[in-house]
Protein backbone atom coordinates (compact mmCIF):
# COMPACT_ATOMS: atom_id res chain seq x y z
CA UNK A 1 0.00 0.00 0.00
CA UNK A 2 2.70 2.63 1.17
CA UNK A 3 5.82 1.09 -0.64
CA UNK A 4 7.45 0.74 3.22
CA UNK A 5 10.18 -2.51 2.97
CA UNK A 6 8.70 -5.56 4.81
CA UNK A 7 10.31 -6.85 7.56
CA UNK A 8 12.88 -4.85 8.39
CA UNK A 9 14.16 -5.10 11.90
CA UNK A 10 14.88 -1.52 12.55
CA UNK A 11 11.57 -0.41 11.58
CA UNK A 12 8.67 -2.27 13.74
CA UNK A 13 5.79 -1.19 11.53
CA UNK A 14 7.25 -3.22 8.37
CA UNK A 15 6.09 -6.40 9.69
CA UNK A 16 4.78 -8.31 6.51
CA UNK A 17 1.03 -8.90 7.28
CA UNK A 18 0.58 -10.90 3.44
CA UNK A 19 2.15 -8.57 1.40
CA UNK A 20 1.00 -5.18 3.36
CA UNK A 21 3.03 -3.63 6.26
CA UNK A 22 1.61 -3.56 9.87
CA UNK A 23 1.90 0.20 9.74
CA UNK A 24 -0.67 0.43 7.16
CA UNK A 25 -2.64 -2.63 8.02
CA UNK A 26 -2.43 -1.99 11.77
CA UNK A 27 -4.47 0.98 11.46
CA UNK A 28 -6.76 -0.19 8.92
CA UNK A 29 -7.61 -3.22 11.47
CA UNK A 30 -7.91 -0.11 14.53
CA UNK A 31 -10.14 1.79 12.47
CA UNK A 32 -12.61 -1.22 11.90
CA UNK A 33 -12.81 -1.75 15.36
CA UNK A 34 -10.37 -4.86 16.17
CA UNK A 35 -9.54 -4.67 19.94
CA UNK A 36 -6.20 -6.54 19.67
CA UNK A 37 -5.76 -3.91 16.52
CA UNK A 38 -6.52 -0.76 18.43
CA UNK A 39 -4.65 -1.55 21.82
CA UNK A 40 -1.24 -2.36 19.74
CA UNK A 41 -1.72 1.02 17.52
CA UNK A 42 -2.51 3.04 20.43
CA UNK A 43 0.89 2.12 22.01
CA UNK A 44 2.50 2.75 19.23
CA UNK A 45 1.14 5.91 18.99
CA UNK A 46 1.61 6.68 22.62
CA UNK A 47 5.65 5.72 21.62
CA UNK A 48 5.57 8.17 18.84
CA UNK A 49 5.47 5.67 15.87
CA UNK A 50 2.43 7.03 14.88
CA UNK A 51 2.52 10.72 15.13
CA UNK A 52 -0.77 11.67 12.87
CA UNK A 53 -2.88 8.77 14.07
CA UNK A 54 -6.10 9.67 15.34
CA UNK A 55 -8.49 6.58 17.91
CA UNK A 56 -11.07 6.07 16.09
CA UNK A 57 -13.44 5.82 19.42
CA UNK A 58 -12.35 9.33 20.65
CA UNK A 59 -14.91 11.73 19.78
Amino acid sequence: MCGRGLDNPADSLSENCGGDCWGCIGEIEADMGDSWALAKVRKEFDAGLRPGWIDPTEP
